[in-house]
């Protein structure tokens, strides 16, 4: 059987002439649950809830069946039978296993190990039906613990129609079919190098040690997609230990000493390699010091790997992709909600040079070698995506960048190399706008946040005129039909400001047509 998902479809669920509607609307979740119960008559439903919510009403929704609720809440209708609550689940198995084989599908929520458990007694038994499991990115016990140990021809993310905090869908029935994004023609990039190691680690770098970044790396290493991890050779066994082996084919280990990385112009390696430029930068700092003391000359580097990293995979394409995107190894730490988001940005597959857009520096300057020294960062360069000649072509051009200010005396971080690129390839480039906690979750739509670009780049880039009203007007229609779409809610007078903005700089670019 095939689920055909839509938002439409679950809002048309409708509880106004039902037992305590007050407990059910407006909770889209709920309504997920209820929708499921409506695709079968007759039938029993198992609900295992270790919380207070009524998770067991939402199934009852369809009266012909009958819900056999374990929880130690419950609320009573005609059709739910209360069930004794117990620890042990595998006691609750044993006890029910003659019903249990035969549920189409079930609902629990559980802890991360009774979760799991129940999983693993449903796979042994060769459970057929479906098993909807809530909250599965809300913790990083869950995600970890839980989640990431099903195998993913396994599971379903069903968080776009169900809890905010995450419903997913497990099922061993390969007849039984739910939405799942296709994104074989994808590779994932990221890396990780102890910079610990290097004599400029300052206190700020060894207050995260190796695992701390290994700890929060977890979800990017356990993504089902085509990865590519480049690591030093004392971190490639931590790797992959937490890497799954059943995701292996997907995935290719590069080990590399960080020291000798060096640039690709034209075909050909530079003659300098990374520990030249750690020395070109610290001499650099001495005239012009750094503002962030994690931004060592070796972390720069770190970062500045990434373009050189990016080429050579683009270059080999282990996986015949069309589409690259680099990834932090550590993207967890920007929130869960980037990792839900996740799938539908890059089922996006933006060909130009795609990055999350935080804040408007005029071109007058960053294009001075000397702006890096006085401001911010404008790009976040934690995730980017790009089809290969997109991507090869801006990582390039970054490198250049990094090159021409070093020469100059200058340079503080890789974000502040965008912007400049950007100014001078404006064609090479495709922006979405937010801040680092909504560097993927804004990707396609604003989701998050959606005052911030007003408040940041869109009053910036108004302020310096044209041309900087055309990007304006562009980041000003991005939000805007984020919000007629329903996909974020915005403050009245974030919304006032927003329509000054936007009808102001129509008006601009009309005049100048």
């Amino acid at each position: 059987m095939k689920y055909n998902l839509s938002r439409d479809t679950i809002e048309s669920i409708d509880y106004s002439e039902y037992e305590y509607p007050e407990m059910l609307a407006n909770k889209k979740h709920y309504k997920l649950l209820s929708y499921f119960s409506t695709l079968y008559k007759n039938v029993s439903i198992l609900s295992i809830d270790e919380s207070t919510e009524v998770s067991s009403l939402a199934l009852a929704y369809e009266k012909s069946n009958i819900v056999y609720s374990v929880s130690n809440n419950q609320y009573f209708v005609r059709n739910i039978h209360a069930c004794e609550y117990k620890e042990n689940v595998r006691d609750i198995f044993e006890e029910w296993k003659n019903l249990i084989m035969y549920l189409p599908f079930m609902f629990i929520h559980m802890s991360p190990e009774r979760s799991l458990e129940w999983i693993k007694l449903l796979q042994e038994n060769h459970y057929e039906g479906f098993i909807i499991c809530n909250h599965i990115w809300s913790t990083k016990e869950m995600r970890d613990g839980f989640w990431y140990k099903i195998e993913d021809y396994y599971r379903y993310d069903l968080t776009e129609f169900g809890h905010e905090n995450g419903t997913g869908v497990v099922t061993f029935n390969s007849r039984r079919l739910f939405p799942k994004y296709d994104l074989s023609n994808w590779t994932l990039v990221t890396a990780y190098f102890n910079l610990t190691k290097f004599f400029d680690a300052t206190k700020e770098i060894h207050a995260r040690d190796k695992n701390y970044y290994l700890n929060h790396a977890v979800s990017t290493l356990n993504l089902p997609h085509n990865l590519v991890i480049y690591c030093d050779q004392e971190s490639l066994e931590q790797i992959k230990s937490i890497r799954p082996k059943y995701l292996w084919d997907k995935t290719v280990f590069k080990v590399i000493d960080f020291d000798s990385i060096r640039f690709k112009k034209n075909g050909n390696y530079l003659e300098d390699d990374f520990q030249y430029y750690r020395s070109k930068i610290l001499i650099n700092r001495i005239i012009h010091p750094s503002r962030d003391p994690r931004n060592t000359p070796s972390y720069y580097l770190f970062c500045m790997s990434r373009y050189t990293i990016l080429k050579e995979v683009i270059e080999s394409n282990p996986f015949g992709s069309t589409h690259y995107a680099w990834i932090n190894f550590c993207i967890e730490r920007m929130g869960y909600k980037n990792l839900v988001h996740l799938d539908e940005a890059l089922d996006v597959h933006r060909d130009k040079f795609s990055t999350c857009y935080i804040d408007y520096i005029p071109p007058e300057h960053v294009l001075k070698p000397s702006f890096s020294q006085i401001s911010g960062c404008s790009m976040c360069s934690g995730f980017f995506t790009g089809n290969k000649e997109y991507m090869y072509k801006v990582c390039d051009l970054i490198e250049d960048k990094f090159l021409f200010f070093i020469k100059e005396g200058y340079g503080h971080a890789d974000e502040q190399l965008y912007s400049p690129v950007y100014f001078e390839n404006p064609d090479l480039f495709e922006h979405y706008y937010g801040d680092y906690q909504q560097m993927i979750i804004n990707y396609k739509y604003i989701y998050e946040a959606p005052d911030e670009p007003i408040t940041h780049f869109i009053r910036n880039s108004f302020e310096n005129q044209y041309p900087n009203h055309l990007k304006c007007y562009e980041a000003c229609l991005f939000v805007f039909r984020s919000w007629v779409l329903g996909k974020c809610e915005i403050s009245q007078n974030s919304i006032y400001h927003l329509f000054y903005f936007m009808n102001f700089c129509k008006k601009i670019l009309k005049i100048l047509e």
